[in-house]
């Protein structure tokens, strides 16, 4: 079986190879650095295995439930690539130790874990590896999806490294990544000054960097333990709205209404008691990432403008939006939708009341409607 390297050089040139080889080996102690984090054991990777493919050869590999994160790269230079990272959707659930009730919300739950972590992996990469870049080489997850990897090779046409590995350690988790020509091509490119790649030194992948900047607050088994109580709220009024053998690479306006106050009140939320404690607390994969800060949005509707509409917007212009009023707003976490409210006024700020829990997915099945 080839190694990484040699599928490399099937696909760029012996340099190029040299110099993804070297990124790879860094690139993996800076994630499995990041990894141990979230297990809090050492992350090896085991079971490396590497093969040039066309995109509708390995089609078949994902047909079970799986988790695919979109990987964009880019430089300053307008080069950009998209790689894939897909993982087995029972088994993340496991090594993220995601629990739920139903099978959907705990495919939600891995979801947005996953993200989580591999979020903190990519800054961690971008930071501390793909910074020394002269490109200004940027890694990015564009979204976590599940089962959408046959649609996605189905798309492509140009050969592809499949490199799949096994991260071992407390828990296990295989993965595989689908690693575009383009893509590889591009970050060699911008990779060639920033690392040392001689191609007769192999590179490891058991020990990782020395943690730097991760940390977890552990504070959701008392968020988990507290049910939060739901008291009737009066009708509010809304407004009429204007206005990754070898390492890993790894929404025709009619006549503008006059905007309406919101007006409502809410009541302080109150919570159960909490139970007493019996014994150490079980930290799961969600304590870990209970006090990473994420960006709440709420949007509350869309509409598209011509440039000509846009250039003649001023004082007292009055765009209309997607949304009748009282229809509810979107709650986004991350730019993710994730529920429905309706406005309230909390004393004199806006608030939002959380009326729909929006499952993953729903929102791109509303629009394929």
């Amino acid at each position: 079986m080839p190694t990484p390297h040699e599928v490399l050089t099937q696909l760029l040139s012996g340099a190029q190879a040299d110099t993804l080889n070297a990124t790879g080996g860094e690139g993996w102690q800076t994630a499995a650095a990041a990894i141990q984090t979230f297990l809090g054991s050492p992350a090896e990777a085991s079971e490396v295995d590497a093969r040039l493919v066309m995109p509708d050869e390995i089609i078949g590999r994902f047909a079970d439930p799986h988790l695919a994160a979109t990987l964009e790269l880019s430089t300053s230079a307008d080069q950009s690539g998209t790689a894939y990272l897909v993982l087995p959707t029972a088994i993340a659930a496991m090594f993220l130790d995601s629990q739920a009730d139903n099978p959907e919300d705990e495919e939600q739950q891995t979801i947005v874990i996953a993200s989580t972590v591999l979020g903190q992996v990519v800054q961690a990469l971008n930071s501390q590896l793909f910074g020394r870049s002269d490109a200004g080489l940027v890694v990015a997850v564009d979204d976590v999806l599940a089962n959408t990897m046959p649609e996605t090779l189905g798309g492509m046409d140009e050969p592809c490294m499949l490199l799949t590995a096994t991260i071992g350690g407390s828990r296990i988790l295989p993965f595989s990544l689908v690693l575009p020509g383009t893509f590889l091509d591009i970050l060699a490119g911008a990779m060639q000054s920033a690392v040392s790649a001689p191609a007769s030194a192999p590179v490891t992948a058991a020990a990782p960097l020395p943690q730097e900047s991760f940390s977890f607050e552990l504070t959701q088994d008392e968020i988990e333990a507290a049910e939060l109580l739901d008291e009737p709220m009066p009708e509010p009024v809304l407004a009429s709205v204007g206005g990754g053998r070898g390492n890993p690479i790894g929404g025709e306006p009619p006549e503008p209404a006059r905007p309406t106050p919101i007006s409502s009140t809410v009541s302080r939320a109150r919570f159960a008691p909490l139970p007493e404690p019996d014994g150490p607390p079980r930290h799961s994969g969600i304590d870990l990432l209970a006090g990473l800060q994420m960006n709440v949005s709420v949007e509350l509707g869309r509409t598209e403008l011509t440039v000509s509409e846009v250039l003649g917007l001023g004082p007292g212009s009055v765009i209309e939006l997607d949304r009748l009023a009282g229809e509810p707003v979107d709650i986004l976490v991350n730019d993710r939708l994730i529920a429905r409210g309706e406005v309230v006024v909390v004393d004199e700020n806006f608030g939002v009341r959380v009326v729909e829990v929006v499952r993953r997915g729903a929102e791109q099945e509303e629009r394929a409607g």
